[in-house]
């Protein structure tokens, strides 16, 4: 009986070698086979983390693993565009955007040479205008010196200089004087030419200048004084007026500009007297001044200068007579 216990003994000390693991076999079942351990059961707490087991831990070596697995389709994907909170593009693309549809313009070469070119070669002062200017154009690749062709004594056509450099722009200045310019329209051609290449034009200006100023009237009030230094007591009223009040009536549809009295007393004395705007409606106009008497008895002769704002000059004459004191 001993001998079949050690048997049994000595046969589970074998079979638990050779499991390999360096644990004993589970109980043996009916047939004499061992049974395999049961798991032991251990509750965690639900609200308590617990560390990963070894087997889960990743090799020192090996590449962590992506959060977010790779496909296909995330691997070509492009990276998606910034976009500005206006949804229009950032600044970088913007530029870039700009520099690509910006054209290009050709420049044209400057003609070989002296070349000339006019800004205008029409000029209408109209009725007002005195002054004009035009600008003469170095075209080409070398200096050009303009010529400038005849013109009326009353309208002047000056380059500011003779000689126009290349890329260089130089006024060409037109005056009109109207105070002796011919009324009625004006319409003169004045050729600008190249001395030393090609280019120019002829330069059409036209204007329309007014006649002088048409004088109306010419009166003194009174038209008799007596000289200076008699006595005011003796006389009758009219003959011991010293002074007498000279007024001139004018139409001009530009405008009057100033009217003077120049007066030659008894002796050969002169003097001027400028007059006074009193009234004006339209185109005409009222002036007035005074005229003293004069120390000798005789005539004084005067005349009425009116200029209206073109420079152009009307006169009329007129008389006063001084008388001697009365006695």
């Amino acid at each position: 009986m001993a001998a079949l216990a050690l048997a049994v003994v000595s046969l589970v000390l074998i079979r638990g070698r050779l499991a390999g693991d360096g644990r004993a076999a589970g109980p043996l079942n009916r047939s004499g086979v061992p049974t395999a351990p049961s798991a032991p059961s251990v509750q965690q707490p639900s609200d308590v983390l617990t560390a990963p087991t070894a087997s889960h831990r990743p090799s020192p070596t090996a590449p962590s693993t992506p959060t977010t697995p790779i496909t296909a389709a995330t691997a070509t994907a492009p990276a998606p565009a910034v976009v500005s909170p206006s949804g229009a593009p950032t600044a970088s693309r913007s530029r870039a955007a700009g520099r690509s549809a910006t054209a290009v313009v050709p420049v044209a070469p400057r003609p070989t040479g002296s070349v000339l070119a006019l800004s205008a070669t029409t000029v209408d002062l109209g009725p007002v205008d005195s002054v004009w200017r035009l600008d003469l154009r170095g075209e080409g690749t070398a200096p050009v010196d303009v010529a400038v062709g005849a013109s009326p004594s009353w309208l002047a056509v000056v380059p500011d200089r003779p000689r126009v450099n290349p890329g260089a722009d130089v006024p060409l200045v037109i005056t009109l004087d109207r105070s002796v310019a011919p009324p009625g329209p004006i319409d003169v051609t004045v050729p600008v030419s190249a001395r030393n290449g090609v280019g120019g034009a002829d330069v059409r200006i036209t204007a329309s200048v007014d006649g002088p100023p048409r004088i109306l009237s010419v009166t003194a009030a009174p038209d008799r004084v007596v000289r200076t230094g008699c006595s005011p007591a003796t006389g009758v009223a009219q003959s011991t007026a010293a002074t007498s009040t000279v007024t001139v009536t004018a139409v001009d549809e530009t405008g009057i500009f100033a009217v003077e009295l120049a007066a030659v007393l008894p002796g050969g004395r002169t003097t001027t007297e400028s007059l006074s705007l009193g009234t004006a409606t339209g185109d005409r106009s009222t002036w007035t001044g005074r005229l003293a008497s004069a120390p000798d008895p005789g005539t004084i002769s005067y005349t009425a200068t009116v200029t209206d704002l073109e420079g152009r000059r009307s006169q009329s004459p007129g008389s006063l007579v001084v008388l001697p004191c009365p006695s």
